[in-house]
């Protein structure tokens, strides 16, 4: 059995929304993450490798179809963050992870290639660490970073008290409150923007809004939500 996302472990967590975190956008930059700058054509390379590989991975390939099929399906599974989307999808991947790493390294919390490869292995191997990533929305050449962010998320639930099957007890939910609020902090601390074309990030909640009919592009591809209707309040 596939270890539920990291999205989905962020969506037990989170509760409502807030104001959306925004900025200006370099030019050419799909997101500013830190210090780090994801470009357009970086991102649609990325998603580019990604629609090559789906049809290798049957099962993969079966999650994405069932997610476009049934748009906003369960927030708790495997499946692209936006199965509209597969800009959205891969762009929300990388930010996410991203965050998890910034907790991590507040925490001083790392792991070694060892630990890491035994994840891999207790898991199913590599080919099911690489359906798990390509299922949601990136190419297996990120499926160390990805595996590696796991590892970093189960130290630290460690951590912080929480239960990875789910909260049971008052405590284990105090402490699932907790680890929300530092990874919410450690987003909002790397300042995250996002180019309108693909949303807007909203780090009080770890989403990515919808993209707004006034600040889309024709080339995005993004539209407004699962249905292409828009959420957005005008």
């Amino acid at each position: 059995m596939f270890r539920k996302s990291l999205k989905a472990a962020v969506c037990a967590l989170a509760a409502g929304t807030a104001l959306a975190a925004c900025g200006p956008v370099q030019p050419g930059a799909a997101a500013i993450i830190g210090h780090d700058r994801i470009t357009v054509s970086k991102l649609d390379s990325t998603v580019d490798r990604w629609n090559k590989e789906l049809p290798k991975y049957p099962q993969a390939q079966q999650v994405v179809q069932n997610a476009q099929a049934q748009p906003g399906g369960n927030p708790g599974s495997i499946q692209p963050f936006d199965p509209s989307s597969p800009q959205r999808s891969a762009l929300f991947l990388l930010i996410e992870m991203r965050a998890w790493n910034e907790l991590a390294r507040q925490q001083k919390i790392s792991v070694s290639q060892g630990q890491v490869d035994a994840f891999v292995a207790q898991a199913g191997g590599r080919e099911t660490i690489e359906t798990v990533i390509v299922a949601q929305g990136l190419p297996t050449s990120y499926a160390d970073d990805f595996a590696r962010t796991v590892v970093l998320q189960q130290a630290i639930d460690g951590r912080f008290g929480v239960n990875p099957k789910g909260a049971t007890t008052p405590q284990e939910q105090v402490a699932g409150q907790r680890l929300m609020i530092a990874l919410l902090a450690a987003a909002h601390r790397l300042g995250i923007t996002v180019d309108p074309r693909y949303g807007t990030f909203d780090d009080k909640s770890m989403q990515l809004g919808p993209v707004c009919p006034q600040l889309s592009t024709p080339d995005s591809g993004t539209p407004d939500g699962p249905t292409g209707e828009s959420k957005c309040q005008l």
